[in-house]
């Protein structure tokens, strides 16, 4: 009944799903069928194509620079073509198969465990097989999908793992079968051998098989767009409102945002992630963790959507996440859990390195390097290093300790910053050349590099020690640190201040990161809202000028709402930066993505992705990598902070800058904690689109009321936007200021 192809290399003969095969074995692993083609010379009822896994071992880019090149072509999403199959007839007509992925080609190397004798093929952690392990019906959907069998034999391997049987038309002799990749993708997928049934045998396999009509009517379009559905979350099931996410033990601020329907999303996106942070970020022992245990994975940084419960980087402690991190516990009053992280991380400062022998924190503070070929993770990264200065400043700054612990701990605190001072004293060993040189996925991470954000970062904890050192009453050595400072700053002037065509002098920086953004470039901005103001348009007016040019450029190179790509150095850095500034429309637009696409229908919703792989049309995505990665996390809760924009950067003057997305009508907050001249305080406020509340505002178009109960004196309240600079209010105006396109009226008084 059957007729196995033959090509050069087979060298034995296996039977799969009931069909044998012609296949090529070497070194005890099949092999695909190499040239991508065979020669054949019959009339068929049935052609049966062994293997169809896509080749590449990823279905989406690791952090890399393709979307903002416009470049999708490794991202694969089911219904994608990865290639055709083309059956060449003896009178010169074909038929045309299209390989299409989820249909008749899936992911071998991260659906399933790879077998033991397959060697070095790539899996990274594999198998992401959830949902599909533990829920019937999506199992059913991805089953109903593929128009293949799985061989499920203990022994399937990669170039075995599915039988594709297809119907040719059977009156026509085949003289050629060849196959070939799709243009616009990377994925391909592999034949380990071919088989046919003549013309006028009886099949007898019982193996589901499907001809062109299949393809012509898109008969597979149904079953898969119905997959596509439960596994990716689409922009048009993103619901109106939601209800209030039950939280066992929910001890945050209560932070709610509401639009016309009811709750927003954004509202359980910030429970859930701020006690995730708080409780599993800090675990009761003081470490801290940049995920929390047993997280869902999607498929690492290389997925399609599925996903796996593992530890992920439950036991690592990378510098940069936990301290922005930490910062954002911070500001939400777990003052006892941040201290007993700092005392850990004061432990990780003497942590033994094998290149630099001083006192520092590693890109991964808890891991060491066995020699010189093992540095990646314990590279020179100076951003994490000052990531975790400034969470420990805003510790102090927020009252969480005082000067006693600071007297206490100044000797960790001298060693921080003796880490800055060394690379500058000592070029030869640490490349420091006017700026900072760093080994950090901000710059280049093996080899190392200049860059903007290292510097800027690292610039700013210097700055935030030297007050520190102030209160020590060791002016000289905070002068030093000063001096350094502004060394740094001015380094980053000479280099990374680019000359633009159209908007003159804007920041820039490097691209050879791993990142896939730039939106670091706005990193004195970003920052400026952890240590300096919330209302950058009057506090720096220069820094704020910059920044706008900045955005106009950035613009001009990559910008979109939905930059979740990282979710963290681009979702939130993008966010954070349209949020200070005051560009409305984009921070409305950036805020909703942010909410959307951490929600999901079905799986672990709410808890923040590290990436998400969002498809070219804006209709739908799917989350990549692990849920609740936690310098990803910190961007996306930080967003709450800066919309309801209480503003305690000077204790003596409490000031509340509200940001109201246009797509919002209230926003409040209850228990927020408030850094005072007498200490911490709370204040419980509602901010929201109406003169119902006690002090409100409008131009006769737009108005806004607020509520206040505090026992802070409250020296300034911003009511905006306004299109027009005619607004009348019940409080005392102090002013009315223009940013970007809209007017701005500050009102001072008792609000209580």
């Amino acid at each position: 009944m059957f007729q196995v192809f033959k090509h050069p290399a087979i060298n034995e003969e296996l039977t799969v799903c009931g069909v044998p095969f012609g296949i090529c074995r070497q070194d005890g692993v099949v092999r695909k069928v190499e040239g991508n083609y065979l020669p054949v010379d019959g009339c068929y009822e049935t052609l049966y194509f062994l293997g169809m896994s896509t080749d590449s071992w990823q279905c989406s880019e690791w952090w890399a620079q393709t979307e903002v090149q416009y470049d999708a072509s490794i991202r694969l999403f089911f219904g994608d073509r990865v290639g055709r199959i083309r059956l060449i007839f003896d009178d010169r007509t074909e038929e045309l198969i299209s390989v299409i992925f989820g249909v008749n080609a899936f992911n071998y190397n991260l659906f399933f465990r790879p077998k033991p004798h397959e060697g070095n093929l790539m899996s990274f952690g594999a198998p992401y097989d959830e949902p599909f392990k533990s829920d019937p019906h999506a199992r059913k959907l991805l089953e109903d999908a593929l128009a293949m069998t799985e061989n499920t034999a203990e022994d399937a391997e990669k170039v075995t793992k599915w039988v594709f049987a297809y119907k040719p038309r059977s009156d026509k002799r085949i003289i050629k079968i060849e196959w070939f990749k799709e243009e616009g993708k990377r994925a391909d997928f592999v034949v380990g051998g071919i088989t046919g049934v003549p013309a006028g045998e009886t099949d007898t396999t019982g193996l589901p098989a499907v001809d062109q009509s299949f393809f012509l009517r898109k008969a597979w379009y149904k079953p898969v767009e119905a997959l596509k559905r439960r596994i990716y979350q689409y922009l048009d099931e993103i619901p109106a409102s939601v209800d209030l996410l039950p939280m066992e033990g929910f001890d945050a601020p209560d932070i709610r945002f509401y639009n016309k329907d009811g709750l927003d999303i954004y509202t359980n996106v910030y429970r859930r992630n701020i006690m995730d942070m708080a409780y599993h970020k800090i675990t009761d022992d003081g470490m801290t963790h940049t995920s929390s245990a047993m997280t869902a994975n999607f498929g690492c940084y290389i997925g399609f959507g599925s996903y796996n419960i593992s530890d992920s980087y439950g036991g690592h402690v990378w510098t940069r996440d936990i301290g922005r991190m930490l910062m954002e516990v911070i500001s939400m009053g777990y003052f006892d859990r941040a201290i007993m992280a700092v005392d850990k991380l004061h432990e990780l400062l003497y942590y033994p390195s094998v290149r630099f022998k001083i006192p520092h924190w590693k890109r991964v503070a808890n891991l060491v390097a066995q020699n010189e070929n093992d540095l990646f993770n314990e590279g020179n990264e100076n951003d994490g290093h000052a990531s975790i200065m400034m969470a420990i400043y805003s510790l102090y700054r927020k009252g969480g300790v005082g000067k006693d612990w600071l007297i206490a701990n100044r000797d960790h605190l001298k060693a921080a910053a003796d880490y800055y001072l060394w690379q500058e004293s000592h070029p030869a060993e640490s490349n420091f050349n006017g700026i900072l040189y760093s080994h950090s996925e901000t710059s280049s991470q093996t080899y190392g590099g200049y860059d903007l954000y290292a510097n800027i970062i690292s610039a700013v904890a210097l700055e935030l020690y030297a007050r520190l050192f102030d209160v020590l009453e060791e002016g000289d050595y905070a002068a030093d640190l000063r001096r350094l400072a502004d060394k740094l700053r001015g380094g980053c002037a000479e280099r990374f201040l680019m000359d633009h065509g159209k908007y003159g002098q804007v920041w820039t920086d490097t691209t050879d990161d791993c990142w896939t953004y730039e939106y670091k470039r706005f990193a004195d901005l970003i920052l400026s809202s952890d240590y300096l103001s919330l209302d950058m348009a009057s506090a720096d007016e220069a820094l704020f000028e910059m920044m706008t040019r900045t955005f106009a450029a950035e613009r001009e190179v990559y910008y979109n709402p939905y930059s979740g790509r990282q979710m963290g150095y681009g979702q939130g850095y993008l966010t954070g930066a349209v949020l200070m500034l005051d560009l409305v429309q984009e921070y409305t637009d950036c805020v909703n993505a942010s909410a959307n696409l951490c929600y999901h229908h079905t799986d672990v919703p709410y808890v923040v992705p590290e990436g998400v792989i969002y498809h070219g049309s804006g209709q739908y995505w799917f989350r990549n990598s692990d849920l609740g990665n936690a310098v990803q996390q910190a961007e996306i809760v930080k967003e709450a902070r800066l919309m309801l924009g209480v503003d305690d950067f000077d204790p003596a003057a409490l000031k509340i800058i509200p940001r109201l997305p246009t797509t919002m009508t209230a926003m409040e907050a209850k228990g927020l904690p408030v850094a005072t001249a007498d200490g911490v305080k709370s204040v419980d406020y509602r901010y929201e689109r109406s003169t119902d509340l006690p002090l409100w505002a409008t131009d006769g178009n737009t108005a806004y009321s607020m509520s206040l109960t505090s026992d802070v004196n409250v020296s300034a309240v911003r009511f905006g936007p306004f299109v027009d600079n005619d607004i009348t209010t019940n409080g005392e105006i102090t002013c009315i200021n223009k940013v970007q396109d809209y007017y701005y009226v500050y009102i001072r008084g008792d609000l209580s």
